[in-house]
């Protein structure tokens, strides 16, 4: 069995007291440190900036570019689909936000 060593007795106070004070930080500010989840308006914005750029490019490269294009503003893109992409750029074109550049749009 392991044995619970106090080692307080080894250590000086004043590290000990820095120690905690680290750790307190740590604990309140470990949310700051996470990369935060895209919301469905920060997709719309980046599908609408990726269709600008996305002139003479195949459908095929566009949801890398809005990936990239997230990745770059600092969000973590796991759980953003190739679906969701596309259903975002649907729905712009159908509204008559953007025009559709890739030529995807059936009517």
């Amino acid at each position: 069995m392991v044995e619970d060593i106090d080692y307080s007795e080894y250590i000086p106070e004043d590290l000990l007291e820095e120690i905690e004070e680290i750790m307190e930080y740590e604990k309140k500010n470990k949310r700051r440190n996470k990369k935060i989840y895209p919301s469905s308006r920060d997709i719309v914005e980046t599908v609408k900036e990726a269709a600008l750029m996305a002139r003479g490019v195949h459908p095929d490269e566009f949801p890398d570019i809005v990936l990239r294009l997230l990745k770059e503003k600092g969000f973590d893109t796991r759980y953003v689909t190739v679906k969701r992409i596309w259903r975002v750029y649907e729905n712009l074109v159908r509204k008559g936000v953007i025009p559709d550049t890739l030529h995807v749009v059936s009517w």
